[in-house]
């Protein structure tokens, strides 16, 4: 890319390994800019084309094309995919794994799924700059009440 083309908004050429984490070497799900840019506490790192690193035992949460790395600390928000506890399952209406498994122990159901499409239809997210993956939790909020359902034997 030559001077003249360049800008602040142009992406610069994937480099071939780019796909994989730096630290872990596992390949990455892409993320747009804006979610990075959103999560990034401090300066906002060059744009380029960004990766999520979803391995919990690796630092790094986003690499990019032209080697900006953002780890835990970088972030103004704690992936609960890399926290080993009471992570966060849902960024925008801020409901955590414990959350739902004492929705789970105390009547044998969650209504934080229901609550949590509700909003969503409602149109009162945004993912897109809340969620570390830079998409929507409602898989995620779905996988992790199936997991403590059969870890505490609910609806088996």
């Amino acid at each position: 890319m030559s001077k003249e083309s360049e800008s602040c908004c142009s992406v610069p050429p994937a480099d071939s390994n780019a796909s994989l984490c730096p630290e872990d070497g596992f390949a990455g799900k892409p993320v747009d800019f804006t979610t990075v840019a959103a999560l990034a506490n401090g300066p906002v790192p060059p744009r380029q084309t960004f990766r999520l690193c979803h391995d919990a035992e690796c630092d790094v949460v986003y690499y990019g094309s032209a080697g900006a790395v953002l780890t835990v600390s970088d972030l103004n928000v704690q992936p609960g995919f890399k926290s080993a506890g009471d992570g966060l399952v849902c960024y925008c209406f801020l409901h955590r794994k414990d959350d739902i498994a004492r929705q789970l122990s105390e009547s044998g159901e969650t209504t934080i799924f229901d609550s949590i499409e509700s909003e969503v239809e409602a149109g009162n997210c945004a993912c897109d700059v809340r969620s570390p993956s830079g998409k929507c939790c409602l898989g995620e909020v779905r996988e992790t009440i199936r997991i403590l359902e059969k870890e505490m034997g609910v609806n088996a």
